[in-house]
């Protein structure tokens, strides 16, 4: 989004001169919210909220008066965990497909007041409007006594502090169901949870494999908090040692909370987390089959993200970013979009699609529908939801780092973008000034905590731990940290771009292949005024008053009414056919008492080898693919805000169809057999760097497929191979599949995409090819680089 300079500016002068610059004791996580009592499971209204280094940005998105989608953004000071700011609406922006243009400032609403009350809570008073709570826009739905999916073990990377508030210690903590993390293959010895069926965890330290951890865990009743008894263990000495070891711990989202106490008179310590990876065990076949689901330090930071080159110091359009993973489901991406109509007026869009960058190996990212929505509340108006006023097009969304990547929205070419950092400037090394913690994902280097100031123009050093660090670009790196010396100890540091989640860092440079370096999760603690990154608890304590206790639209209570359960209803599905999309609706589920619903669907039982997930577990009408013929059980609960109804079940009948399927076998120049469904028309644009040693041929495997042919037999025609690289000798092919080639019923057909190696050139690679009977198209377009 492009922002009045003049604006932030004057935000940064009012906290650097502010008495309450050092008071505020809360950090609000960055990304989506919406107010508490609008949360009803239907479109309405929502803001996007960053809080950089004590600077406030929001972005709202609602509506004005006549129905129309609009939106509102506003910037100040964070002071004393309060803000008060002018709420102000634009005109004149860049619409999509249109051309390049500044916005200019059309009306100013009054001031928005808003005071944070934890990490994830806070009060809101909109013009016209009472005060209200508002909370962080979590749509994971995980229930409140699980603390995770219970078929992965979850992996965070741990920060631990001093009595001071000091960061001191890094490790990792693994936490999952015992009998699942028991089949972990680097378990250290002595697990004793084999056979538990609660939560547990394993922390343990790379650099001292000696030295670990073993606790189990037990819901206390609230905020996903979590009591958790074991004992910490050293086989380092002549002798093992034991020290009982308790551990608290909550979460919002890839954020952990919470406390450790080692040793029977240790001291309470203080501990942050982040997740950073997530892995299955399960036994097939009488052996340990891995499966990675999360690929480390690959999630976009939540927040403000702009169109680079639309970075012009005046207003515009921007993204309001966040990439969730749903109970039961993959990541999904809420994107509100700020922009523009044709005639200039504000408005909005939102894109909300399962898209899943850390998905190992490639990367889930499908094309992204953006709709608009009308009818909502407008500013200081009553109680309304919102209803969807038009398909706009699609988006495509592609990310390179946790901070920068690529869209291309609807009429428009594709757009470098990136997180907007306001609070910070991201350019130079003076950003990195504060505390770092590094927590190595391997034994190549031990945990490291780095306190870096300021000591001349471009540096920025630690003295203690004797880095000195300065811009230097390198790929995806935008920073180097030097030690004084080169040891096995003490290696040179290349750090991405990443100030308010977790980031990737790097050890040493890994020649040509960069992913061969040994890996860092890097977090930044404390800015360089020293204040806290995550500062505040991370949920509202229930026993604060905080204001919002009267009733929304002004009225008496009125005098409370026995309430009625709501209904659960499940329209029934009759035309559900094998690799198509089936629509679930629930919306015909009431309440008796008028209350707003919300929604809670699962799919509790499917045919064997399916790996269909809900695309969403909270809205009225979800979907799934179905991949496999045969029985799809659904079960759906609704809740009116007191209590859940009865649950109301379904069974959905697949049945095979004529039809030609695609599969994706495997991940690029490897032996991976993995099949994955896909849809048509089937478009991939991924970018790839691969290396070969040995015995290598004459060609590479760029990718393979599987077509399989139902009912009927289907051909192939206008199969073609392309180097759009000019004047580049690379030449792609096809194995196993030619033009005019019959994909036989009941044969299923393999082939793959294959290209002769590059030395070291980077070319644009196209394969593309249509089924004649369906006009079905597949396209594949690679940015390609080989040794």
């Amino acid at each position: 989004m492009r922002l009045f300079t003049k604006s932030i500016t004057a935000a940064l002068i009012s906290c650097a001169f502010s008495a309450g610059w050092a008071a505020n004791t809360i950090t609000p996580q960055n990304g989506n919210w919406i107010i508490t009592n609008e949360l009803t499971g239907k479109p309405g209204r929502g803001m996007g909220i960053d809080v950089q280094d004590g600077v406030f940005l929001m972005q709202l998105y609602n509506y004005n008066e006549d129905g129309s989608a609009t939106f509102h953004m506003a910037t100040g000071p964070v002071v004393d965990n309060k803000v008060v700011a002018a709420l102000k609406q634009y005109k004149d922006g860049p619409s999509f497909g249109g051309a390049p243009k500044n916005g200019t400032e059309a009306a100013d609403a009054g001031n928005v007041e808003i005071e944070f009350t934890s990490r994830t809570t806070a009060t809101i008073k909109l013009p016209g409007e009472k005060i209200k709570r508002m909370q962080r826009f979590n749509y994971e739905s995980m229930p409140e006594d699980q603390w995770s999916d219970t078929a992965y073990t979850e992996r965070w990377a741990m920060v631990e502090f001093d009595e001071n508030d000091k960061p001191v210690k890094t490790y990792f903590a693994d936490i999952g169901l015992g009998s699942q993390q028991a089949l972990n293959p680097d378990m250290d010895p002595g697990w004793p949870y084999g056979k538990s069926n609660k939560f547990t965890v394993r922390r343990f330290d790379t650099a001292t494999p000696k030295q670990y951890g073993f606790m189990e865990c037990n819901y206390t009743g609230a905020d996903h908090l979590f009591a958790c008894d074991g004992e910490e263990i050293n086989n380092g000495g002549a002798a093992t040692s034991r020290q009982p070891t308790k551990l608290t711990m909550e979460r919002s989202l890839d954020e952990l909370h919470g406390t450790i106490t080692v040793g029977t008179d240790g001291a309470e310590r203080r501990v942050l987390g982040a997740r950073v990876e997530k892995v299955s065990y399960r036994i097939k076949d009488n052996k340990l089959v891995t499966d990675q689901f999360f690929r480390r330090n690959s999630l976009p930071e939540a927040g403000t993200w702009i169109v680079a080159r639309e970075v012009t110091g005046k207003a515009g359009r921007g993204i309001s970013l966040d990439v969730q993973k749903p109970t039961n489901a993959k990541h999904t991406l809420f994107m509100p979009i700020y922009n523009y109509t044709n005639t200039g007026k504000a408005t909005f869009h939102i894109g909300l699609q399962v898209h899943s960058p850390s998905t190992i190996p490639t990367p889930d990212t499908p094309s992204i529908r953006l709709l608009q929505y009308r009818d909502g509340r407008y500013l200081g108006g009553p109680p309304a939801d919102a209803v969807e006023d038009g398909y706009s097009g699609i988006a495509e969304l592609t990310f390179a780092t946790t901070a920068t990547g690529l869209v291309q929205f609807p009429q428009e070419d594709s757009l470098r973008m990136q997180r907007f950092y306001f609070g910070v400037n991201a350019e130079s090394v003076d950003s990195l000034v504060g505390t770092w913690a590094l927590v190595p994902h391997s034994g190549a280097a031990k945990h490291r905590i780095l306190n870096l100031v300021k000591t001349g123009e471009g540096v920025v050093e630690d003295k203690d731990a004797g880095y000195t660090c300065f811009s230097n670009y390198w790929l995806e790196f935008r920073f180097v940290c030097e030690p004084k010396t080169i040891t096995s100890d003490q290696q040179r540091i290349r750090i991405g771009t990443g100030f308010y989640g977790a980031a990737r860092a790097i050890l040493g440079d890994g020649g040509p292949l960069p992913d061969s370096s040994p890996e860092l999760t890097i977090m930044r603690i404390a800015d360089g005024k020293g204040n806290l990154v995550q500062a505040g608890p991370l949920y509202l304590d229930p026993s604060i008053d905080d204001g919002t206790n009267g009733p929304d639209d002004g009225s008496e209570q009125p005098v409370p009414k026995p309430n009625k359960a709501p209904v659960a209803v499940i329209a029934d599905v009759t035309d559900a056919v094998h690799g198509k999309t089936v629509n679930l609706d629930g919306s015909s589920s009431s309440d008796a008492d008028g209350n707003p619903i919300t929604y809670k669907w699962a799919l509790i039982s499917a045919p064997e080898g399916s790996t269909a997930y809900l695309s969403s577990s909270t809205t009225a009408k979800p979907n799934f693919l179905a991949d496999k013929v045969g029985q799809y059980v659904v079960v759906l609960i609704v809740n009116d805000g007191k209590e859940n109804s009865q649950a109301a079940q379904t069974t959905i009948n697949v049945k095979a169809t004529n039809n030609v399927l695609l599969y994706s076998v495997g991940s690029t120049g490897t032996n991976d057999t993995t099949e994955n469904l896909v849809t048509w028309p089937y478009t991939a644009t991924p970018t790839s760097t691969v290396s070969c040693e040995g015995n290598c041929g004459t060609t590479y495997k760029v990718a393979g497929y599987k077509l399989v042919a139902n009912g009927s037999n289907y051909t192939i025609t206008d199969l073609k191979t392309q180097n759009l690289t000019p004047d580049s000798p690379v030449k792609p092919t096809f194995d196993g599949l030619k033009d005019g080639q019959v994909v036989t019923a009941g044969q299923p057909l393999a082939f793959a995409l294959r290209s002769t190696y590059t030395n070291g050139e980077t070319v644009k690679l196209q394969y593309s090819f249509t089924i004649k009977e369906t006009g079905q198209k597949f396209s594949y377009l690679t940015t390609f680089k080989s040794n």
